[in-house]
């Protein structure tokens, strides 16, 4: 079991920061439970078994018990393993088909993958970028409307207490980010919402973000508006792709092309990149009439600096003070694009013309900021996934099969996936090493512990089919796969294999007393099988209280129990009817080697 767990700590990032405790403490248990087996239990015993002799109501209920139990072992179990063991095609075909099953379950998405789920926030944060020059009185105005939009959708879905519990309005500021960066500037605005803690109240977040947008009127001009909830464990949203190759301007239009197709899927929210559009911007280039004149794009530039930006004529000093004396257009002029059109150029012969008979003006939006990542210009298309109406995964598979390499040739340029999704492939690659490196150790163990090369494989079988089980426990209950269900495939292989050991090591003791093969296995797994129900069932009964765990705290770990409690009750049936079979099948096999054959064992 310490080789099944020891694999999860090698899980880098994020993500083994955050998980590590999990193997960790388990490992210390297993170490302190094997001291309190050998130094500890036996003193307890000891006393117990002394007080339970001096007792005959306590031994007539324990007689009672056990001819129940022998009783169901003979009558019932032993006839069932007798027929196993006589149709061994039937029983692996069996086990195998019921692999494949669940296989398919994954392979068909009915059964889906969720890498990392988090307990519902009861923090929900709404942010708004008007386009560069909207009237602060117009951002203000939407920041005050946003606000009563949310009292109005707390009215509509509160009973007998308020769902908010209070909010912040912030003007001139906000973050699309989840607060890691915030844009400041007179077109921005922001509310921050604290509601009632996701167990005291029947509404979910999504739900009442729904409604919030409903009594919300968008005016013109808005160009980012987001209403989101953040999210613990790892960061990143649910869909980042990174693009990167080309120009600010080029990617910002495939960027775009991305956002457009990402709109089109149910439950796809909150759609943005990272390069905000910033104010109009002016390109100028001379006209014909202003090369003839002896003019340059440095003259030009010159006049409009000194006249929009002013140019400095003295400095003097005021009571100890500095005071710049500058020239410069007035207010009612500098601020209004129609001043371009009648503006003054004193040409080089030292006569005047229109700014309009010279230039050529063409006006484009431009950006605000460019951002790099790991050294690279790109920009990022982000969005959020409601996992109660679509995956991450299956939305970011199908655009990856055409629609993003069409528009990385399209436009020339380069994609990546950040943010979960690239934690998802880094956390997957470890635990795939994890994996292999567990299975070794495992392998390793048996081999040394059985003294044989096969019989380990029939023992490691167990493990693949026992997860089967789990996959099946997740289609059952309506779970996702998380990440939290592979720690419980870790966990749940140490366990099987406990199990197992169990029957092969008596087996084998059977075996050396001059059993054959047939009446072996049967024997050991009548014999064994106190041992490996008691084993599966407290193991069950220890994980039912979170199975059964309403609060929404704890969905996060359920998976994790649900791959063990039923990965493990499958698994037993696998231990008592499926390895037996495949152990009577490495014994004959290694029998047909040496030249033997299993009736001349059999009758020595």
């Amino acid at each position: 079991t310490i080789s099944a767990f020891l694999p999860l700590m090698m899980i880098s990032g994020i993500i083994g920061n955050i998980l590590f405790a999990i193997p960790l403490v388990i490992i210390c248990v297993i170490i302190a439970s094997v001291i309190e087996c050998f130094l500890i239990l036996p003193g307890h015993l000891n006393h117990s078994f002394q007080r339970a002799f001096k007792r005959s109501d306590s031994a007539s209920y324990r007689e009672r018990l056990d001819n129940a139990f022998n009783r169901f072992r003979d009558e019932t179990f032993r006839p069932l393993s007798e027929k196993a063991m006589k149709n061994r095609g039937t029983t692996l075909l069996f086990a195998a088909g019921v692999f494949f099953c669940s296989i398919a379950l994954i392979a068909t998405g009915r059964l889906q993958f969720e890498f990392f789920p988090q307990p519902e926030s009861h923090i929900i944060l709404a942010n708004v970028k008007f386009a560069s020059g909207t009237p602060p009185a117009e951002v203000r105005a939407f920041a005050r409307a946003m606000q009563q939009a949310l009292m109005q959708a707390n009215e509509e879905l509160s009973d007998e207490k308020d769902l908010v519990v209070h909010s912040v309005l912030r003007v001139n500021q906000a973050s699309f980010d989840g607060g890691q960066n915030y844009n400041r500037g007179e077109q921005y605005a922001s509310v921050h919402v604290e509601l009632l803690t996701p167990d005291a109240r029947e509404v979910r977040n999504p739900e009442f973000i729904a409604a919030w947008r409903e009594h919300l009127y968008l005016p013109d001009g808005i160009e980012q508006l987001s209403i989101t909830s953040p999210r613990g464990g790892p960061p990143g949203k649910d869909i980042d792709i990174f693009l990167t190759g080309q120009e600010p301007e080029i990617l910002k239009e495939a960027g775009q092309e991305i956002i457009d197709k990402l709109k089109t899927y149910v439950g796809v929210n909150d759609i943005q990149d990272d390069l905000p559009f910033g104010k109009n911007q002016y390109l100028y280039r001379l006209s014909p009439q202003g090369q003839a004149l002896g003019l340059t794009v440095a003259d030009i530039g010159s006049q409009l600096r000194a006249a929009f930006d002013g140019r400095l004529l003295q400095v003097f000093y005021d009571e100890n003070e500095e005071v710049e004396v500058r020239i410069v257009l007035p207010d009612s002029e500098r601020h209004y694009v129609r001043t371009l059109d009648t503006f003054p150029i004193i040409t080089p012969g030292g006569g005047m013309t229109p700014l309009s008979n010279v230039v050529i003006l063409e006006d484009r939006r431009g950006l605000e900021l460019v951002r790099h990542t790991d050294g690279k210009l790109g920009l990022h298309v982000t969005a959020g996934v409601n996992p109660k109406e679509n995956n991450a995964n299956e939305v970011l598979a199908e655009i990856q099969e055409s629609f993003l390499p069409r528009v990385a040739k399209e436009y020339g340029l380069k994609y990546e996936l950040k943010g979960r999704a690239e934690e998802q492939a880094q956390t997957g690659a470890d635990m795939a090493l994890g994996a292999l490196v567990g299975l070794t150790l495992i392998y390793i163990i048996l081999a040394w512990v059985f003294g044989s090369y096969s019989w380990p494989l029939a023992v490691i079988l167990s493990i693949p089919l026992g997860i089967s089980g789990a996959i099946l426990g997740h289609a059952l209950l309506g779970l996702n796969l998380t990440l939290l269900s592979w720690f419980g495939f870790f966990g749940l292989s140490g366990i099987v294999i406990n199990d197992a050991i169990i029957l092969v090591t008596f087996y084998r003791e059977l075996r050396e007393q001059g059993q054959g093969i047939h009446e072996a296995i049967v024997n050991a797994t009548c014999a064994r099988l106190r041992a490996v129900l008691l084993t599966s069932l407290t193991t069950i009964a220890g994980l039912l209280p979170l199975l059964f765990e309403t609060s929404l705290q704890a969905q996060f770990l359920i998976p994790m129990a649900v791959s063990i409690s039923f990965g493990l009750a499958y698994a037993t049936v696998l231990i008592l009817f499926v390895i037996p079979a495949l152990v009577t099948l490495i014994e004959q096999a290694k029998i047909r080697i040496k030249g033997g054959n299993a009736q001349s064992v059999q009758t020595v």
